[in-house]
């Protein structure tokens, strides 16, 4: 039987098919795979605004960096905060992933950081009820997104987070074949599709400085839409209501599924399990980031006014405390909280769904952001 055992482990195709595994799995590791990923994904995501802004340094090298999710991606226009910071000696960039946890956050700045060594503050957009849904558990989306940003220290990352990590997990992380599994197969199902997206790629470069800028002209506003439970009832699947003409199926849907995620955080205001572990996480990237001398600017940006009521005083001051205890030692609060600065009732016109902006939005909200940060920055 051990004859027989180590017969086959010497078989010459077991070792040809571990070899090109093992091969196959070299080059993905070595990034070869990059740059065929599927456009739009959330591994091409984070690749494509980290390279951008690395590559875009001799044009813009920021003294001020911009972190966040796609609230800050969809929001806040480098372009408008660069034009209203041209007499000053600044320079804004933004580092902001949709769909980024704080640990993906974290680990972005703790490696690209020392690229950018004119950094002397942080633009940190937060969610108010962000805190209430911090998850114990990772999901494929921050999996992949860590996976890019360098899986290996990844591991122990997660690790250091406080997540529940299952061998799955770790699996995942170690080996980009795993990682990459979904993403290969879409390739081979739609091959045509994914060459011609390279294609345009290649043939329209992005030669601006910045990676983004919110083109979205949908609005709410034609939906009159005044709470969470109006939303459900009426832009869910099973609704006849006519869809505007300014507006179209995908818009609607948007809608919909962002009213869906609101309903889902828990109304009540008060610390619980999950603020605590996610002003705890918040705590390690803020120290990561005070070590480095770098001050923080906490910014709430605005949002829907279907939802505002939700974030009450006294869901601001959990973030109050919860913020102030993430600092620690090394800065007092700087908070500056733009919830109501499109409006406090029917702000529909500058929304694209319930927590985005649409492109009236951003640039109304760029435009006041940008002209406070010059009577900080200005001299």
């Amino acid at each position: 039987m051990i004859k027989e055992f180590i017969k086959f482990l010497f078989d010459k195709r077991l070792l040809f098919a571990l070899g090109f595994f093992l091969f196959f799995e070299i080059l993905l590791q070595l990034g070869v795979y990059r740059t065929y990923l599927k456009k739009n994904s959330y591994a091409a995501n984070i690749n494509r605004v980290t390279d951008h802004i690395l590559e875009q340094r001799k044009n813009l090298d920021p003294t001020i960096l911009i972190v966040g999710t796609s609230v800050a991606f969809e929001g806040i226009s480098v372009r408008i905060l660069n034009e209203e910071l041209a007499s000053t000696n600044e320079k804004v960039q933004s580092i902001a992933i949709r769909g980024s946890e704080l640990i993906v956050q974290h680990q972005l700045l703790e490696k690209h950081l020392e690229d950018f060594q004119k950094v002397h503050t942080i633009i940190h957009v937060l969610e108010p009820g962000m805190a209430w849904v911090d998850r114990k558990h990772l999901v494929d989306p921050t999996l992949v997104m860590l996976s890019e940003v360098g899986n290996f220290r990844a591991l122990s990352l997660v690790r250091d987070f406080g997540y529940d990590v299952t061998p799955s997990d770790f699996l995942f992380l170690s080996s980009k074949s795993v990682a990459y599994r979904k993403d290969l197969a879409d390739m081979v199902i739609n091959f045509n599709e994914r060459i011609k997206a390279i294609a345009r790629r290649n043939k329209n470069p992005n030669i601006n400085p910045w990676d983004y800028e919110n083109q979205n002209m949908e609005s709410m506003g034609p939906y009159r839409i005044d709470s969470v439970d109006q939303c459900l009832q009426s832009m869910g699947p099973s609704s006849t209501d006519p869809i505007p003409p300014a507006s179209n199926e995908d818009h609607r849907r948007m809608i919909y599924e962002t009213c869906a995620v609101a309903k889902t955080v828990p109304q009540e205001p008060v610390v619980t399990e999950n603020t605590k572990r996610y002003f705890t996480r918040l705590s390690k990237m803020y120290s990561m980031i005070g070590d480095k001398k770098i001050h923080i600017i906490d910014v709430f940006a605005p949002y829907s006014s279907a939802i505002r009521s939700l974030n009450s005083i006294e869901r601001m001051k959990v973030w109050k405390d919860g913020l102030t205890l993430a600092l620690g030692n090394y800065q007092t609060l700087d908070q500056m909280d733009y919830q109501n600065s499109l409006g406090e009732s029917d702000n529909g016109e500058y929304c694209y769904d319930l927590i985005h902006l649409n492109n009236a939005g951003m640039q109304k909200f760029s435009r006041i952001l940008g002209k406070d940060l010059k009577v900080r920055f200005g001299k």
